[in-house]
């Protein structure tokens, strides 16, 4: 297993050793993203030069596959094809297709170059036969989440490599603003270098010029919740509380979520989930939190947690007796709780 920061690292020399498979998968999306595309880029510079890519689901069909890759040799060129397995879930085919491919795969390089993406993978499922048949012969690439001092020092990096300086202080302060979102801070430190090209910045740069940390804040506990990481987005949403962000949009937001997993829910009782993403217009970056969710809870479950958040709007609005302010925050806690676990 190698992480995501030196896997791109190795790709930029010259004697990268193509394998037969490549797994990356982790909860940081902006390095999954890095590792895909600079991983695509070497292999389309080693004569990799057509891609297919397949979104696996519980109605995959893997003997497809199977044909699809037993025609390989009649291409000329070498191709990479790309599954997208969110959940990392593959089944006893999947599984089975993997060990079958990597014991018959013995050319260097290897005519098709196989890359696996998925989200989170526990850990029952790092010692499935399918996995380790991947770290034996493949590569297995990991995205971790980049948080607290060690997001202070990625800031102060990433801002060095756009040709600008941030002290102490400014990293900090960017740090606070933009944590739990990786790519939120990408893309400050992406506006920062056109505003303040070359230049040395300080906190005061940072406060005139980066988006106030609620506003990121709010998409975290969204992930964080989506995710299943309970104790994380428990300690959000205090953050939230303590930047004075008004109940009624902690609401608005968990109220949100709960009817895009009851849609998602209801619909893909009749329809393969990855259409009825296509048809809700749910973003490729949003649909693994929500593959997630999905497994945790059932509509009945789902419809009960918005049964939850509509009592805490109208005991907030006096309607009703219970979590009146401030104690709607108990309410509020109570229901992302719920959602997280």
């Amino acid at each position: 297993m190698i992480p995501a920061v030196a896997f791109i690292r190795q790709l930029q020399d010259s004697h990268f050793a193509i394998k037969p498979i490549t797994l990356i998968y982790g909860e940081e999306p902006l390095y999954v993203r890095r590792a895909l595309d600079a991983l695509r880029a070497n292999l389309k510079g080693q004569g990799y030069l057509q891609r297919e890519r397949f979104d696996v689901d519980a109605n995959f069909k893997w003997d497809d596959l199977r044909m699809e890759t037993a025609a390989g040799s009649l291409f000329a060129d070498r191709r990479i094809i790309e599954l997208d397995v969110p959940t990392a879930k593959f089944g006893r085919d999947g599984g089975a297709f993997i060990q079958e491919w990597l014991k018959m795969v013995h050319d260097v390089p290897p005519e098709i170059g196989f890359i696996i993406l998925c989200e989170k993978i526990e850990y029952k499922q790092k010692s499935a036969k399918w996995f380790k048949a991947i770290e034996a012969a493949g590569l297995v690439v990991e995205s971790r989440p980049i948080e607290g001092q060690k997001l202070v020092g990625w800031c102060q990096q990433r801002a060095s490599e756009m040709g600008l300086t941030l002290d102490s202080e400014s990293a900090v302060l960017l740090a606070e603003r933009v944590e739990g979102n990786l790519l939120a801070a990408d893309q400050e430190l992406e506006k920062l270098s056109l505003l303040f090209p070359g230049q040395s910045l300080n906190a005061q740069h940072i406060q005139d010029s980066v988006a106030d940390q609620a506003h990121y804040q709010l998409f975290a506990l969204s992930s964080a919740m989506l995710m299943g990481r309970t104790q994380y987005a428990i300690q959000i949403l205090q953050r939230l509380r303590q930047a004075g962000l008004e109940q009624a949009v902690i609401l608005w937001l968990l109220s949100k979520e709960l009817r895009a997993l009851i849609n998602l829910s209801q619909l893909s009782q009749r329809q393969p989930l990855p259409a009825v993403f296509k048809q809700l217009r749910i973003w490729p970056s949003k649909q693994g939190e929500y593959r997630t969710a999905l497994q945790r809870h059932n509509l009945a479950q789902l419809q009960s947690m918005l049964s939850i958040a509509l009592a805490v709007d109208l005991n907030m609005k006096g309607l009703r007796a219970g979590y009146g302010k401030p104690d709607a925050w108990i309410g509020l806690s109570e229901l992302v709780f719920k959602i997280a676990s």
